[in-house]
């Protein structure tokens, strides 16, 4: 279970909860209402390769992921006020959301920039969205002796309630939670999503 908090207690805690329930068994290909997705094989891995060199794109220094865990796990998702919960549903998403989410985070926490940097989970898992913003400080805001460069961090955690009854397109429209996590705690968050995503059977 990964859960991201704003940190209070009592009727102020808002918090999302996500747990990794089962892996289903792989598929090819994926399909999940308008979204369809099939496994890398080593003539796209070229086709790629052969793109991001003629766009002078540097691919991010990623460890290989595990093609065998490749494929649709089965989720739940609470949102929670207080001791409520408000909000609960059923997901599906793909292993490679959770992978790419954490390895983004990863290189997002190890650079520094002066405009606002916006991170989403991936379009291959439609149900599911984590928007993840993080902008610039104003260094103003401290007096005479700003800090280094400090960011804050705010994210959105939604869901398309249309696609789990069948819907033909994605709308992104659904309930969600909104929060101001540390750069701390959207780490930790993420780590467990990829640790749970990895080691569900």
């Amino acid at each position: 279970m990964a859960i991201l908090s704003n940190g209070r207690h009592g009727a102020g805690y808002l918090a999302v909860e996500l747990t990794v329930d089962k892996r289903f068994e792989s598929e090819r290909p994926f399909s999940r209402g308008p979204v369809t997705s099939w496994n890398s094989s080593p003539e796209m891995d070229e086709m790629w390769a052969e793109l991001a060199e003629e766009l002078d794109f540097e691919p991010p220094d990623w460890p290989p992921m595990d093609l065998s865990k490749v494929g649709w796990l089965n989720c739940t998702i609470k949102f929670i006020v207080g001791a409520t919960v408000i909000y609960q549903q059923g997901l599906q998403v793909q292993y490679t959301t959770f992978w790419e989410w954490f390895h983004l985070l990863q290189d997002l926490s190890k650079t520094e920039h002066e405009d606002e940097q916006v991170i989403w989970s991936g379009a291959e898992s439609p149900e599911l969205c984590l928007k993840l913003t993080r902008d610039p400080l104003d260094p103003d805001f401290f007096g005479d002796e700003p800090p280094d460069v400090l960011y804050g961090y705010s994210l959105a955690a939604y869901v398309d309630v249309g696609i789990s009854a069948g819907a033909s397109g994605v709308s992104g429209e659904g309930p969600g939670m909104f929060l101001y996590p540390t750069e701390a705690n959207i780490l930790t968050f993420a780590r467990q999503l990829f640790e749970e995503a990895d080691q569900a059977g």
